[in-house]
């Protein structure tokens, strides 16, 4: 009987202990049901203040320069400077020698001779020219003539009267004062016919004055 009512008192006490966990359980859940959320705030938008327009920084002009005008200087007076006098013409120097060979040329002919002429710059027939013939250039005199002893300012000297002188050379030259006066003409004569343009047997010479 006994055991009975410790069964129903420990029944009871079990469906007392299930009650109150039912209650429990069902506080603790109204309790979560009925608890509002916490609701996190965001944060608040703070807009940028709208970009300020930074103006450019103004390049400084360096002032410019204006250039001080300088004072025109005026020339000096200066005395008027002396002229010199123009240079003397000089005069061109004299030829070497006074008389110069021209009109020199060789023929055939019947005999070896040397003739020519003595003219003065103007033109003109000199006489009294020594003129001298000689077997080498500046050697011993061989023959001497003076212009105008054969005929107006003319001289002539033989070689050989009496035809050719084939390998035989002279020269001729004027001498005035003692003193060879021009160039020297050289004459070489040879026995070429007289159908032969080289052929020299007679040998003619001019010399002119030249001051």
């Amino acid at each position: 009987m006994q055991l009975k009512h410790w069964g129903a008192r420990l029944a009871l006490g079990l469906i007392f202990v299930a009650a109150a966990l039912a209650c429990r359980t069902s506080d603790v859940f109204l309790a979560q049901a009925t608890t509002v959320p916490t609701r996190t705030p965001r944060p608040t938008f703070t807009p940028l203040p709208p970009p300020t327009d930074t103006p450019e920084p103004t390049a400084t002009v360096a002032p410019t320069r204006t250039p001080t005008r300088r004072p025109t200087l005026r020339p000096t007076a200066r005395p008027p400077t002396a002229i010199p006098p123009p240079p003397a013409a000089t005069q061109p120097p004299l030829p070497q020698y006074r008389y110069k060979s021209a009109n020199k040329g060789c023929e055939h002919s019947g005999q070896t001779f040397i003739q020519g002429t003595i003219y003065d710059r103007a033109g003109n027939h000199v006489n009294g020219v020594q003129i001298v013939m000689s077997g080498a250039p500046d050697g011993a005199i061989a023959d001497q003539k003076n212009s105008g002893d054969d005929g107006d300012g003319f001289y002539s000297m033989i070689v050989n009267a009496y035809g050719a002188s084939p390998g035989q050379s002279r020269w001729v030259w004027v001498v005035e004062n003692g003193k060879r006066a021009s160039d020297i003409v050289q004459f070489d004569f040879n026995n070429l016919n007289e159908n032969n343009p080289a052929s020299c047997f007679r040998g003619f010479v001019d010399f002119v004055q030249q001051y």
